[in-house]
């Protein structure tokens, strides 16, 4: 009886495998190459800024160079302490796409602000949030995406990552991005969209208003327009541009804290998604992290039957081996191939045990604030 079980476990669990294998990770390699066939809508970029003058000087303007799109760069200085607002004042005074304001004081919540007042400021019906750092572009980055906003859509989804550089945390960094927005962008034509990432990410300025801006959520300090984007955000009035012509990449140094504060972003994202939502992550995650423990007691349990239990494996393994490959190479992603196999081995694990550490201490700050 206990060896029925077992066995029974091992291929639930294997078809659940196959399932996700095939309609949330195959089903990429044949969605969002191509732009909908629509007029070109203008854009306006949201940028906030905050001690971000080296930034600004030596990357803002190729943004502001870009002549095949009509476009807009909104600008808000967050109470820099450096000189950030005087660079961005001279180059307003050079070219006239550029448009400056800022914050004359430090606020609790000021990034959410910033955004708020470049939306306000902004001219055109579609607006999309760029880093200060993005150095990184492909020369018909904003034509494509301004093509794919047409009259159906409400959000344009595109990639972005940071650029290569030595050191481990960097190439863990990459990696754990990689995979959160091939795990959106599967949810998404599953018809459970969402996002991780606000950057890269055009909507229409209209969804924020109806929303009432931030309200409630100006108080999560983990996420900023992804909480907005994940309310309206609909399937059918979604396009997906999951390549390398629309991804941008920033040049960043990449910390070890910031991996964990990637971690922590996305623990908070899911924890704002509907109720279907959250529960379809819980099962994914669910059903990766027991199909190993599950084929090692089987083939330990069953040691006659071990080469099927092995093909049986090797299969979603091997698809999914196929597809991260491919991926990678549509977006560009290039020395992580090996690395994101070992990754997604291992790092599934420690992060419930992360999660729960988070959400452990997030309890205890919040039980502590009430007091």
């Amino acid at each position: 009886m206990f060896q029925q079980v077992a066995l029974l476990l091992f291929a639930v669990f294997f078809l659940i495998r196959m399932f996700f294998v095939l309609f949330y990770w195959l089903r990429l390699l044949w969605a969002g190459r191509k732009n909908a066939d629509s007029k070109s809508e203008p854009l306006s970029l949201i940028l906030t800024v905050r001690n971000e003058e080296e930034n600004i000087r030596a990357k803002l303007p190729a943004i502001l160079n870009i002549k095949n799109c009509d476009f807009e760069v909104v600008a808000i200085d967050d109470f820099s302490q450096d000189n950030s607002l005087s660079v961005l004042g001279v180059l307003r005074k050079e070219n006239q796409k550029l448009k400056v304001s800022s914050l004359n004081q430090e606020t609790r919540f000021s990034a959410k602000l910033a955004q708020n007042i470049a939306i306000k400021g902004a001219k055109n019906d579609w607006v999309m949030t760029i880093p200060a750092s993005v150095s990184d572009f492909g020369d018909d980055w904003l034509a494509k995406i301004s093509l794919a906003a047409g009259e159906n859509q409400n959000v344009v989804i595109n990639y972005s990552n940071v650029i290569a550089s030595k050191g481990f945390a960097n190439l863990i960094y990459r990696i754990e991005r990689f995979f959160q927005q091939t795990k959106s962008a599967g949810f998404l034509i599953n018809r459970l969209p969402f996002v991780y990432f606000e950057e890269n990410v055009a909507f229409r300025k209209n969804k924020y208003f109806e929303l009432g801006g931030y309200g409630m959520k100006i108080k999560e300090p983990f996420a900023n327009l992804e909480l907005l984007v994940n309310i309206f955000i609909r399937k059918k009035q979604t396009a997906l541009l999951f390549n390398s012509q629309t991804a941008i990449r920033n040049e960043e140094e990449i910390a070890t804290i910031d991996y964990f504060e990637l971690l922590k972003k996305s623990f908070r994202i899911e924890k704002h998604l509907s109720w279907i939502k959250r529960q379809m992550l819980h099962f994914e995650n669910f059903s990766k992290l027991l199909f190993l423990p599950l084929v090692v007691f089987v083939i330990v349990l069953f040691t006659a039957i071990w080469p099927i239990v092995a093909v049986m494996v090797g299969i979603p393994v091997l698809m999914r081996v196929f597809i991260i490959k491919i991926l990678q190479n549509r977006l560009n992603e290039r020395k992580i191939f090996i690395s994101s196999l070992i990754y997604e081995l291992i790092v599934p694990y420690f992060k419930v045990v992360y999660r729960w550490h988070f959400n452990r201490r997030s309890r205890n700050q919040k039980w502590r604030s009430s007091f």
